[in-house]
């Protein structure tokens, strides 16, 4: 487990991070939260990392959260007829479910990315 000063310093770095260049790119802060509480519970069953790693993981696991959210969840509500009337609440929560996996899901994406040779490094 990381030490407790080095994750709160790497969550207060996310945070400023994620407020910035989510106003910046217009995406919805209520999205950006719930991915970014599902970063932090992800990060909880992480190894331990440092510093930066810690706030770059949390930040994307939030920005990815923040631009992909609304999108999911108006797929599943026009997929799914039964979650239409939910609204809101559902684009939070498929924000969360996002945040919580994207700290897994994005290095795989690249790796998988990289072994097809689509990136180089």
């Amino acid at each position: 487990m990381a030490e407790p000063t080095s994750s709160t310093a790497g969550i207060a770095i996310a945070a400023g991070t994620i407020t910035l260049s989510g106003s910046i790119l217009g995406v919805h802060y209520d999205a950006l939260l719930a991915g970014f509480f599902g970063g932090l519970v992800s990060l909880s069953y992480l190894p331990a990392m440092s510093i930066a790693r810690i706030a770059g993981t949390v930040a994307a696991s939030a920005l990815t959260a923040g631009f992909f959210a609304p999108v999911v969840a108006s797929g599943a509500a026009n997929y799914f007829s039964y979650l239409a009337g939910i609204g809101d609440p559902l684009r939070i929560a498929t924000a969360a479910g996002i945040g919580l996996c994207a700290q897994v899901l994005v290095p795989s994406v690249f790796s998988y990315i990289r072994r097809k040779g689509g990136l180089q490094e």
